[in-house]
């Protein structure tokens, strides 16, 4: 079967290009022949959805500053994603017109994972629900998320048909398993994050070295901002008598940090990323693709859940029964390790019957 990947492709965000990764090898080892649609979302690629309100010039420097600061992230993640995925077309596009016809190309589409059913990120694109699609043609979706649980007005009559057209539904979270059901009157499973599927020693293949992960360390890795997060992981890391591996900011960052128990890695590789946080001793962290890697890796972590699009986090920290790791403000730190018996118990089955998904809704 021939079968094309909706989500989003060349993405300078770890999550975003690992789990497509996962994905297309997934798809792949089941006998697939697999192409990421290279499909550009317009309001993403103009980046209005991260700089909404805000004024439009000052946004666009900033842009070409951070393009100019940050060439060698770029880069990596080009270099990285040449060699992993297969693109179709080889260059990005925007126009949906063009989509349409790529909709008779495939066998099946899947669109997924991440937050590709987001109103919020995408602008309710319905390309995202696969409308581009034929008649002959599968719809498929695999862990999409929604992100949120509060929509614009009107988002959930534009998506119902949209849905109700799949040939396969399934979801990341319980909000939007719910909403999807109350949608469709269909059941619909929760399946695994696609990198879950692949296992740890795969993942392990791709690392390479990064200096910053000399000795023992803590691993920062966050996805939005947190001085309460730093705080705690700086406090626990001096307890230990361990340094606190940064990553992110940019080189003047790095050049100008007076904090010695700061060590920033920059413009790091996606497989770089990997070796960081598999090395890590602990790990803190808010972001969700940090967390999954953590635990598929068995890393010690806490985690701060964010209180606007937390949803998909806490259900990884019930499912597995962890709740006790996330950092909540003035509570202490839950004391020892991650005890993982329970996890591997979960992971593996989870595992199963999200293989077990998308080999039925392949057939």
């Amino acid at each position: 079967m021939k079968v094309g990947i909706l989500t989003f492709p060349n993405s300078v965000s770890y999550g975003a290009c690992l789990q497509m990764i996962a994905l297309q090898n997934t798809v792949r080892r089941m006998g697939h022949s697999v192409e990421i649609i290279n499909y550009h979302n317009p309001y993403m690629k103009a980046e209005k959805h991260v700089r909404k309100g805000r004024n439009p010039l000052k946004c666009a420097a900033q842009r070409r500053v951070r393009l100019l600061l940050h060439r060698r992230l770029y880069a990596g993640f080009r270099r990285f994603e040449r060699g992993q995925v297969t693109y179709y077309p080889a260059r990005p596009f925007t126009d949906k017109d063009k989509l349409r016809e790529l909709g008779r190309r495939y066998d099946a589409v899947i669109c997924g994972s991440d937050q590709v059913w987001s109103p919020y990120i995408t602008d309710t694109d319905l390309s995202y629900f696969l409308d581009f699609c034929g008649e002959n043609t599968k719809r498929v979706a695999y862990a999409p998320s929604f992100g949120v649980v509060e929509f614009p007005d009107g988002f959930e009559a534009a998506i119902a048909p949209e849905l109700n057209a799949f040939d396969a539904l399934s979801a990341r979270e319980m909000p939007g398993k719910a909403l999807v059901e109350r949608l469709t009157g269909r059941e619909v499973p929760l399946v695994t994050d696609p990198t879950w599927l692949v296992d740890a020693s795969e993942w392990e293949k791709l690392e390479k070295p990064h200096p910053a992960a000399e000795g023992d360390y803590v691993l920062y890795f966050v996805v939005n901002q947190s001085k309460e997060l730093l705080s705690r992981c700086k406090a626990y890391a001096r307890e230990q008598g361990l340094k606190v591996v940064v990553i992110g900011g940019n080189p003047l960052t790095a050049r100008r940090n007076k904090d010695p128990m700061l060590t920033y890695a920059t413009d790091v590789s996606p497989q770089q990323w990997l070796y960081l946080v598999h090395n890590a001793r602990q790990v803190f962290t808010n972001s969700f693709h940090g967390t999954a890697f953590s635990v598929l890796f068995e890393r010690d972590l806490y985690v701060q859940v964010p209180a606007h699009n937390g949803s998909r986090l806490r259900q990884v920290l019930e499912d597995l029964e962890m709740e006790d790791r996330e950092v909540r403000e003035g509570e202490a730190l839950a004391e020892g390790s991650v005890n993982y018996d329970r996890a591997r118990v979960v992971f593996a089955q989870r595992k199963t019957q999200s293989l077990a998904y998308l080999e039925n809704a392949l057939k």
